[in-house]
């Protein structure tokens, strides 16, 4: 017997060992040094800064590092959140901060068109809270848009944003398929380096010990460092290679290559980790003397003198319970994002006057379109049962392997976010996305997605079986005509304003969303996936079942257009991608320069300019757009 116990303390004690070294670990790559951030809001109170940047998102890290390129020009970036913990680097574990302190958890109002089975009509819209913004929340896939995309912003007003016009700036972040993948022992380009690294770029292995770079290193001993050369940001770009991707592409050639765009999903993912702007822009940008970052803070309001002109803002101060006022001499520029751009325009006198002074907040410039043309997309989850083993399954991500194979390689189930392959017709405004979870936890979904339980469990007909192989096909619309609308809930910059995206309002987008779900059909049923007994599970919904499906519709997989378009109104999921709150175009809210109109100094640079959507994810595009706003700021001030 007291062996027994000798033993059992032994095990405990190791056992807690671990739990404690994992743990401080943990901790550890959840903190980052910025030498120059601003610990006190108070010791900047009346300072002068040439520009005033609002929000440190994806748009953000962009023109901080940019602006704050030129030694002689002092930049002040300042950000309501803080860094990010460190499960944002691990790719597959980019729904866990949905709902959490890095989450502005934002919500819509109950919707009358659609989010039928979701809990008081309501959709959850996460955005990132913290420094890197949404893309450090995101599932991080790369897309630059179509030539299309950005004729049709020129088509609406947008002088000067056509593709010819914004090639360049879409080339320069893009390095191009790279020889780096996201399976595979060769996943690696390059190691990275201690100041590449900082605290949270990977996970440590647990059997090497030494220096930071060889704590984080994913790649074989026997690849090159990276040079020492000035850093110049370009994206990593990484593609998949997996089963259900070749599937996927293969299938893309079966319905015929000439007609359809089929391809692997592309991931801004560097050796198994997230690699976000925040990563690539704002991180090489901390030692800069003139950068400084202000975090925890929230903007109460910009700051306009007699003329118009944005001075500065005014943020709170916690201690004394009264406003900062820091000034700014060139600009203020606004990155805060589609729902708080819009909204910080409004508290700051810039808006509809009629909304201003229902609020009573003090009419700078009447500007009717704040807020207005609020779009985003929307995603039909279809489940396709198969009897291969391809995809990610709860099973897996608890095997030790899994785990052990992400920590010392940087590869497997933990090393993407499960996307698979992206595809549609060419020149059509649908496509679909395959999504390579063949298992998912109910909690966990419902937690991120608001669907009631009978939704749920409808469209995840097989969630109970951990080891279940399988697949969703994600169908959309790339180019959506409802419109929505951002209004204030009161006068404070800090209150959640009232959000309608009006989903599905418009009715070309239910017939560009069932096309879209026919797709996945055809899809589903070509030789890929044929001989992987890839079975749709269409769901059976109460409220849609006069319409099916019925069995005939399991044989076909051709079920009327009634039944589909009652389940795009019960469950159809919003897909993240909101913009066009403060967009460009005739009569917008700002210029082809991206100022803001009837006032100066002021400029607003995120995804609330875009005029319309681009037929796709938008971060990357997002990059683009504040790298090509960057220069005209540049040009702008070039004399001074």
């Amino acid at each position: 017997m007291g062996l027994f116990k000798t033993c059992t303390l032994a095990t405990a004690t190791l056992l807690t060992f671990a739990v404690l070294s994992l743990s401080l670990c943990w901790i550890w790559l959840g903190h980052e040094h910025i030498p120059n951030r601003v610990e006190r809001a108070e010791t900047i109170r009346n300072a002068s800064f040439d520009f005033i940047i609002v929000g440190a998102g994806t748009a953000g890290c962009v023109l901080a590092n940019r602006l704050s390129a030129n030694a002689n020009v002092s930049v002040l970036l300042i950000e309501a959140g803080d860094v990010f913990g460190a499960a944002s680097i691990v790719p597959l574990l980019s729904t866990t901060l949905q709902q959490t302190s890095y989450d502005w958890a934002f919500r819509t109002t109950p919707q009358k068109y659609s989010s039928r089975g979701l809990i008081n009509n309501q959709q959850f819209l996460p955005r990132g809270r913290g420094l890197g913004g949404s893309g450090q929340i995101n599932y991080m896939l790369h897309f630059t848009g179509t030539s299309a995309d950005f004729d049709r912003w020129e088509r609406l007003g947008a002088t000067g944003w056509n593709h010819e016009a914004m090639k360049p700036y879409l080339d320069r972040i893009d390095r191009g398929k790279s020889d780096e993948r996201t399976e595979g022992a060769g996943a690696c380009s390059a190691e990275l380096t201690d100041d590449e690294i900082f605290e949270q770029n990977q996970y440590p292995s647990m059997l090497p010990t030494g220096s930071k770079s060889q704590l984080f290193n994913f790649c074989p001993p026997t690849m090159p460092s990276a040079s020492s050369q000035e850093h110049s940001p370009k994206l990593h770009v990484t593609t998949t290679e997996n089963a259900l991707s070749k599937a996927f592409t293969d299938a893309g050639a079966e319905l015929g290559s000439a007609g359809h765009n089929f391809n692997a999903a592309r991931y801004t993912i560097r050796n198994g980790i997230r690699w976000s702007s925040y990563h690539e822009y704002l991180r090489p940008a901390f030692g800069r003397s003139n950068l400084h970052v202000l975090t925890n803070t929230i903007v109460q309001r910009v700051i306009f003198d007699k003329d118009k002109r944005a001075v500065g803002v005014a943020i709170a101060d916690p201690v004394k319970r009264n406003d900062i006022e820091i000034h700014a001499i060139r600009e203020v520029i606004l990155s805060a994002g589609a729902f708080q751009t819009p909204q910080l325009l409004k508290v700051s006198g810039v808006g509809p006057a009629a909304e201003l002074k229902r609020h009573s907040v003090p009419l700078v410039h009447d500007s009717p379109q704040v807020g207005q043309n609020l779009f985003d997309h929307l995603n039909l989850p279809l489940y396709v049962s198969i009897n291969t083993s391809a995809s990610v399954t709860l099973d897996k991500i608890a095997d030790v392997r899994s785990v052990y194979n992400y920590l010392k390689h940087g590869t497997g189930v933990f090393a993407n976010t499960a996307v698979a392959g992206i595809g549609s017709p060419r020149g059509a405004n649908y496509g679909i996305i395959l999504f390579g979870m063949g298992s998912v936890d109910e909690q966990a979904l419902r937690h991120v997605s608001n669907m009631n339980q009978d939704a749920f469990q409808n469209f995840f007909p097989l969630h109970r079986n951990n080891s279940q192989e399988g697949f969703l096909f994600l169908s959309t619309c790339h180019q959506p005509q409802s419109r929505g609308v951002i209004y204030l809930r009161d006068r404070s910059s800090h209150s959640k304003p009232f959000i309608n995206p009006n989903y599905l309002k418009h009715p070309t987008d239910i017939d560009c969303m069932t096309e879209a779900i026919r797709l996945a059909a055809k899809t589903a049923a070509t030789e890929p996936f044929r001989r992987m007994n890839a079975t749709i599970h269409w769901p059976r919904v109460r409220s849609c079942a006069n319409f099916g499906p019925f069995e005939e519709d399991f044989r076909t997989n051709r079920p009327s257009d009634r039944y589909l378009e009652c389940i795009l109104r019960v469950s159809a999921l919003t897909g993240h991608h909101p913009g066009g709150t403060a967009a460009m175009g005739r009569g917008g809210v700002v210029d082809s320069q991206l100022r803001v109109n009837g006032v100066n100094g002021l400029r607003v640079v995120d995804a609330s300019v875009f005029p319309a959507p681009v037929s796709g994810t938008p971060n990357s595009v997002i990059i683009a757009v504040a790298e090509r706003a960057s220069d005209m700021i540049v040009k702008d001030h070039s004399d001074g």
